[in-house]
């Protein structure tokens, strides 16, 4: 890991995967990944499906052997150790509880396994219900409890041993939206109280925004690019990345030059607009400039910087935020969010509207 100094920590590194590479016959599945993950840090694999996320986390587990490429864990080389020699605990989304066993059973197998003795295991049983929220349990069985109630044990089971990484796979997939978002804030405090690195799997990017410290975002098994939320979200470095993390206005257009490090772009309908770059373009260049729906301004009396023409089709309230379509140039859609209640000044449907937004609200893209 670079430090801001430019110097190398890697005392603070878990986990250290350097260009591994896995096919499925003929399928590539992996193709030169590598990430870090920090101590106490909290890293999302991030992606459609197919993108290798969940390859990717085998792959760390031990449960998938790599063609190629190198896992190293606290500094050392664990690319062929089997799981149980790795110091990481694993979360699946089918929870992966023994339906036969009460919960203390099911909690308590992995320090068996590890030939703990019956008081410690109780004793280590006991703390880490207490540390999931849910004592005095011991004695059920998993068909007892909730679906959330079962994660909770399922996460519980992984952390019981305390190993330095937890590494978790779309675990709360089966769960309902509501539950979901509940469980999200849970592990994320719970993760914040403990210190451990947590590898975690999801194709829901708003999971994904709301709990990580970074985020690597996978597509047809590479990394399209590593950050924090707020990198990912407002200055992604390709298009797949604008498009694939929350909503996005994407025009069209090319490069006509360059002033103070910010490109100016000439749109399709010949509008000027201008907008730093997270990517190497020249003058004649094809560009996308992505702008966020929040970032647009309808009608506003001071128009931002930059401005289009659009004509007004409808508004949908979310909740909280109401989403405003109008129509571009040559039929494209266009995207602003308002807060619910906001005035709508001189909209209406079919009549045109000034859609303006300032450069740094925007970024240039290459166009792929």
């Amino acid at each position: 890991m670079k430090m801001a100094d430019g110097s190398s920590n890697s005392d603070s590194l878990k986990l250290e995967v350097r260009n591994l590479r896995k096919t499925f016959g003929e399928f590539v599945a992996l193709e030169g990944a590598s990430v870090e993950v920090r101590a106490g840090e909290f890293l999302t694999l991030l992606g459609p499906s197919g993108s290798g996320k969940t390859t990717l986390l085998l792959a760390i587990a031990g449960l998938n052997e790599p063609d190629s490429g190198e896992i190293r864990i606290h500094g050392d080389l664990a690319t062929y150790l089997p799981p149980y020699q790795r110091d990481i605990g694993m979360v699946f989304q089918n929870y992966a509880l023994f339906p036969h066993m009460t919960i203390g059973e099911n909690i308590g197998f992995p320090l068996r396994m590890r030939r703990w003795s019956a008081s410690k295991i109780d004793e280590a049983v006991s703390r880490i219900l207490d540390v999931v929220q849910l004592p005095g349990t011991e004695n059920r069985y998993p068909r007892q409890l909730s679906g959330g109630q079962q994660q909770r044990i399922a996460l519980a089971r992984a952390l019981v041993y305390e190993p330095s990484i937890v590494l978790m796979d779309e675990p709360l997939g089966a769960l309902d939206k509501k539950l979901r978002e509940q469980l999200q804030y849970e592990i994320k405090r719970l993760h914040e109280r403990l210190g451990l690195a947590m590898l975690y799997v999801t194709h829901d990017q708003e999971e994904a925004l709301v709990m990580s410290d970074r985020i690597c975002l996978m597509r047809q098994g590479r990394i399209e690019q590593i950050g924090t939320p707020e990198e990912l979200y407002f200055r992604p470095k390709t298009r797949f990345a604008a498009d694939f993390l929350g909503e996005s206005n994407l025009l069209e257009g090319e490069v006509i030059g360059f002033q103070d490090g910010i490109c100016e772009v000439a749109l399709n309908d010949g509008r000027p607009v201008r907008g730093p770059t997270t990517t190497k373009l020249n003058v004649g260049d094809k560009a996308v400039v992505m702008i966020r729906p929040e970032a647009i301004r309808i009608n506003a009396a001071e128009a931002g910087a930059n401005s289009v023409t659009a004509t007004f089709i409808e508004a949908v309230m979310t909740g909280g935020t109401t989403k405003c379509f109008f129509e571009g140039h040559q039929g494209q859609q266009l995207k602003a969010q308002i807060l619910t209640g906001q005035p709508r000044d001189g909209l209406a449907p079919n009549k045109e509207a000034v859609l303006s937004w300032e450069p740094d609200s925007c970024v240039v893209l290459a166009h792929d």
